[in-house]
């Protein structure tokens, strides 16, 4: 099975693992949204909204006090001097370069093909327990990377149960739903619009998140060949106020996830008039700039297809 780049797989896990509970709270219809000043709960839905349209620029600048962005796009620009190297500027074109050719979603679906069949014939009934495992280590990295302490710690595991759950039962060996899936892929990537090397490696932060707002909504598609509708979960749910103390709240958030009820409590702190949830500025300081040498690793690659297969005709014409 190949390997995972080290840094981005775990940063998307822990940003979708952000907005996964912040999408559980719904906006009443008809009720518009009221800045950060309105209370907690209307903060929290402000959020929600964003992450319903998909827009994590407005996510994060809602999201954070003025001062603490200000200080994660300067952070940001100076981790994405020290990302352009000569090593990533090769994979960003080889990255390009594989989501670019013609049938690239074929190539795509017959790369993950050997794979999938291999997991399918060896690890089928074993697949929900490697997934729990899985599911562990996701909360071992968050641990890590947010620097939680003991009983923050526990306080998550309960969170990601529900997802790890339905990630045990979602059929990922499914030959249909990954050629689906590589579809959304290609058409997401291209959809992110990138040109140059130069061009992306001087995008602030800003500008980062506009294109990581296209991924976001590309996950949502893929996740939903497999069974989860973020969007319902969206729509399914409600949030209150569960307790509040000066400047510090804690909000509740009902929802249903597969046809079960779940909740979930988000801590808010108060900031010059306005609220905001707590693990924010820690989750938004672990976005690192894609790893371009990483990420070229699973770029459609006929080549590489047709070696492996020793078929020329490996890859469908589409």
């Amino acid at each position: 099975m190949p390997r995972l780049p080290r840094r981005p797989a775990p940063r998307l896990l822990l940003l979708l693992g952000a907005l996964v509970p912040l999408s559980g709270c719904g906006r009443h219809q008809g009720e518009p949204p009221t800045p950060g000043n309105g209370g907690a709960t209307a903060a929290l839905r402000v959020l929600v909204a964003d992450v319903r349209h998909d827009d994590l620029v407005a996510f994060w600048k809602h999201g954070l006090p003025p001062a603490t962005y200000a200080a994660v796009e300067r952070d940001w620009q100076r981790r994405q001097q020290q990302a352009a190297t000569e090593r990533a500027r090769a994979g960003f074109r080889g990255f390009t370069d594989g989501f670019d050719r013609p049938r690239a979603a074929a190539t795509l679906a017959a790369q993950w093909q050997p794979t999938l069949v291999r997991l399918d014939r060896q690890y089928s009934d074993q697949l929900p327990v490697l997934i729990a495992i899985g599911g562990g280590m996701v909360r071992q990295a968050a641990n890590r990377a947010l620097a939680l302490d003991t009983a923050h710690s526990r306080s998550l595991e309960p969170l990601l149960a529900p997802w790890v759950s339905w990630a045990e039962q979602a059929p990922w060996l499914d030959l249909d739903r990954s050629r689906q899936a590589a579809e959304v892929a290609v058409e997401t990537v291209r959809s992110l619009r990138l040109t140059t090397f130069s061009r992306v490696s001087t995008l602030d932060f800003t500008a980062a998140m506009a294109r990581a707002s296209r991924l976001l909504a590309g996950a949502k598609r893929c996740l939903a060949l497999y069974g989860l509708s973020l969007d319902e979960v969206l729509d399914s749910a409600q949030v209150s106020l569960a307790s509040r103390k000066g400047d510090l709240a804690w909000v509740r958030i009902d929802y249903v996830l597969q046809g079960q009820p779940r909740q979930a409590v988000l801590r808010m702190q108060r900031v010059d008039g306005h609220w905001y949830p707590m693990a924010l500025p820690r989750l938004a300081g672990t976005i690192d700039p894609p790893d371009w040498a990483g990420w070229a690793q699973f770029a459609p690659d006929r080549a590489g297809v047709v070696a492996r297969t020793g078929d020329p005709r490996a890859v469908p014409v589409q």
